[in-house]
């Protein structure tokens, strides 16, 4: 009688805000790569950014001994040492969305990262405004109110493509889990900064806040918005105007690559030499329905 294989099991470990629909369709790929790959996945989120309650969830998923951990790095400092000891542990870890930015040798040594190149990300978002808009200042919406590794990358890349042509560019933290304090805090800079007509928000919590700070404003104050992402939100943003593109890191990749991946590592010993890059691709009125079709299936 022969004995039937152990299930593989692994859990992903996030740093989720509340409403932000990035994640579920992150989710989406996580759960259609379980189904394909006939393993379990069980995806522990905190629910709103907090990288010390998210480090005590890895904690707690390495105590149940699965057979690999995705993780997210939002703040070095909080998860640090948990990954280290689920990897000290013969836990196999794939990093996602947000990563370890040391050197190889000072890093957690995770396999390899999946996701979005955010430094590149942002210095196309911002050489996108400039090719494209007439800017004469720039402001960044980050609706993260603590230090955010992949945001902060974002916005360097940003800052860097205005540097590089004489352009000054700030940074704007807002409460991204309430919406009414995200959209007065916009309007209340847009108003005392009458220079700047080019924004960039690093994803839906962010460029809502921007949308709804137009309803707060007068006709005239106008700007250019570029943002992060691809949500019913972004595509109904650039079909009225409002939004000129937006950049997507395909989050649904890093979701099922995720769990692809590990499975390759655990039954089949491959291991990825080195990152996968799942963005930056631009996003905008000419490929607006290709995105938009990937929306609706929960896809992108």
């Amino acid at each position: 009688m022969s004995m039937r294989p152990k299930r593989l099991k692994f859990y992903a470990v996030t740093h989720d805000i509340l409403g932000d629909v990035f994640w579920e369709v992150f989710r989406n790929g996580l759960m259609d790569a379980a189904q394909r790959y006939d393993v379990d996945v069980e995806h522990l989120r905190p629910g709103k950014f907090s990288p010390e309650v998210q480090a005590g969830l890895i904690e707690g998923a390495t105590f149940a001994l699965p057979d690999g951990i995705i993780s997210t790095i939002p703040e070095i400092a909080a998860v640090d040492a948990p990954l280290r000891n689920a990897i000290a542990r013969g836990i196999p870890v794939i990093a996602i969305n947000a990563k370890d930015p040391r050197p190889k040798g000072e890093r957690i040594p995770y396999l390899f990262y999946i996701g979005g190149d955010d430094t590149n990300a942002g210095r196309i978002a911002g050489d996108y405004l400039i090719n494209e808009t007439s800017p004469r200042a720039g402001m960044c919406v980050d609706h993260y109110l603590y230090e955010h590794i992949c945001h902060s990358d974002r916005y360097r890349g940003f800052d860097q493509a205005f540097f590089a042509k004489g352009l000054p560019v700030d940074r704007l933290r807002v409460p991204g889990g309430d919406a009414e304090a995200c959209a007065q805090a916009v309007a209340t800079y847009l108003m005392e900064n009458e220079s700047v007509n080019a924004v960039v928000t690093l994803g839906p919590p962010g460029a809502q806040a921007v949308l709804d700070a137009r309803k707060l404003l007068p006709p005239q104050r106008k700007w250019s918005h570029i943002t992060f992402d691809v949500a019913q939100l972004q595509i109904d943003g650039i079909r009225s105007g409002e939004i000129v593109a937006t950049i997507d890191s395909q989050q649904y990749l890093q979701g099922y690559l995720s769990v692809q991946q590990m499975w390759m590592h655990v039954a089949q010993g491959f291991t990825m030499a080195d990152d996968i890059y799942t963005g930056p691709a631009v996003v905008d009125a000419r490929n607006i329905d290709a995105a938009e079709a990937g929306v609706r299936r929960g896809i992108r």
